[in-house]
């Protein structure tokens, strides 16, 4: 087989297998592992796999992540010229770690017996994701299950041993394949795989309760989807109408909700200033008895004189005078702050109110029954973050975002994937409330409900439950998250001694 095709493969499979605006195809997803598969094994060393996994790596993830020149061309600043290369950078970072995978796997084909192969295979892809979600401040965007994300009946594993953890089953599955003449146990684990993802996620998805968790109560709450240009949001000029705007889609579900969402920087002023709006605000939360969540930029003063910026979201209650808040605690980097500015000569690619910093309060926000654990933006895409929300205690999951940056690519869908994961993993209703789209409720299941358009106007009122009681995935998180990370570690060890053991014996 000439080199070039497992390649091909590989990034046809992520183009169609990643949610895209053209033609998705979730189950094309799994050629992408078995077409790595196909490198590490074909390769006549190493080092020839690490290259070709490389580049297969590469033009898969520009596949799945062309998007990115979108948001650094239009509102970044930059001419085209330098956007376009952007996606392409972060490629081939991306690229490093299946151009690993494959290399280590060339390695372990020469050490373990088949089925052994399709066990380690999994554990590696397992641990490779893993360490997307915190290498370089993390960006675990190409989640190999999130494709799936569309079909409920296929991610329920994510309940029992996370997004990540399914990933490398469906590995598993994919080495399996590729050892499918010469070994009769991976044959038996690839139907068994397969029959166990297929009847649990029939026996969860027909049911019509959550039978390992607690429905508490039920409420209704608006999602409010301003549609507000990207290019006019910070400017002065626009300030009001965006106000009046999210005031009048706001009266139209106001009568049948506890609670209206308006997206992440919704206003784009301080609203902790006060100042006619902010009054306005606190009188339509007490005129309509129903609390407003809004995102909008917050600061710390200094004694110093100085400041600190933080991306907030502000929940104001109908019977309080003050304003209790979340300020986003996992930044983008680039677009909410720049790393290492006083090395790079370059200023954030994104429009905005400055730099921000971190919070670092996860606690949810009370309104009621209601216990939110907050998301911002992309925040929704860190497993670690939606647990640590629901370890203190958050009932409901609100993820408030602004991908208007991206316009209509795959972006905001494959946005509304991650974030469906991360409710299936944590048995939690999630609500999504956005700028342009895509807004939704996600039940613990990971079916969405109440989808909205992308560059619309719109307010829908959307039904959740109030959750308690713990998915076995939230319940073991530590076992689950370095179970396979220790397991790939002593087997990697496993395969160097033996290597080495080989070596020397070939030499005696």
């Amino acid at each position: 087989m000439h080199p070039a095709v497992p390649i091909f493969i590989a990034m046809l499979s992520a183009g169609l297998g990643y949610a895209n605006p053209l033609l998705h195809l979730p189950a094309a997803i799994l050629a992408f592992p078995l077409a790595l598969g196909m490198i590490a094994f074909s390769a006549l060393s190493p080092r020839k796999a690490l290259k070709q996994g490389w580049i297969a790596g590469s033009l898969a993830s520009l596949a799945c992540m062309y998007w990115i020149a979108y948001p650094v061309g239009v509102y970044g600043g930059l001419s085209w010229a330098l956007a376009i290369p952007c996606p392409i950078l972060v490629a081939m970072l991306m690229g490093t770690y299946y151009g690993i995978y494959t290399y280590i796997l060339n390695y372990a084909a020469r050490a373990l017996p088949p089925f052994a192969l399709c066990i380690f295979s999994g554990l590696l892809w397992t641990s490779m994701e893993t360490a997307q979600g915190f290498l370089f401040s993390g960006f675990p965007w190409m989640t190999l299950s999130s494709a799936l994300a569309f079909r409920p009946e296929w991610i329920q594993g994510a309940a029992f041993i996370g997004a990540y953890g399914l990933s490398g089953l469906l590995v598993s599955v994919a080495t399996a394949i590729l050892c499918w003449r010469i070994s009769h146990p991976a044959k038996v684990w690839a139907i068994a795989v397969i029959a166990v993802v297929i009847i649990l996620g029939g026996m969860r998805t027909s049911a019509e309760q959550f039978s390992d968790l607690l429905k508490t109560g039920d409420t209704s709450i608006g999602l409010i989807q301003g549609n507000i240009d990207q290019a006019k949001k910070w400017d002065a000029k626009y300030k009001k109408a965006t106000f009046e705007k999210y005031i009048r889609l706001s009266r139209q579900v106001i009568h049948k909700t506890d609670l209206v969402i308006w997206p992440e920087t919704a206003m784009p002023f301080y609203l902790q200033d006060g100042g006619i709006m902010r009054a306005e605000i606190m009188n339509f939360a007490s005129e309509t008895k129903t609390p407003v969540l809004t995102g909008a930029p917050g600061y710390i003063l200094h004694s110093k004189g100085d400041f600190s910026l933080y991306n907030r979201a502000y929940l104001i209650s109908p019977d309080k005078k003050y304003m209790d808040w979340y300020d986003k605690s996992h930044l983008v980097p680039f677009g909410e702050y720049m790393p290492f500015k006083e090395f790079i000569p370059l200023g954030k690619l994104v429009q905005g109110a400055g730099d921000f910093i971190p919070g670092s309060d996860a606690s949810p926000l009370q309104s009621g029954d209601l216990a939110m654990g907050m998301l911002i933006c992309y925040e929704g895409i860190f497993p670690e973050l939606a647990q640590e929300r629901v370890e203190k205690g958050a009932n409901i999951l609100i993820n408030i975002s602004n991908d208007a940056w991206y316009g209509d690519t795959s972006a905001p869908r494959q946005h509304l994937s991650l974030v469906t994961m991360r409710a299936v993993e944590q048995g939690r209703y999630m609500l999504r409330g956005t700028n342009t789209g895509i807004s939704a409720c996600i039940d613990p299941l990971g079916r969405v409900s109440h989808a909205t358009e992308l560059f619309v106007d719109t307010a829908v009122a959307a039904e959740a439950g109030l959750i308690s009681g713990n998915t076995f995935y939230h319940q073991n998180h530590k076992a689950v998250s370095t179970t396979p990370l220790s397991l790939t570690l002593l087997c990697a060890i496993w395969i160097i001694i033996n290597r080495h053991k080989n070596r020397a014996e070939i030499k005696i």
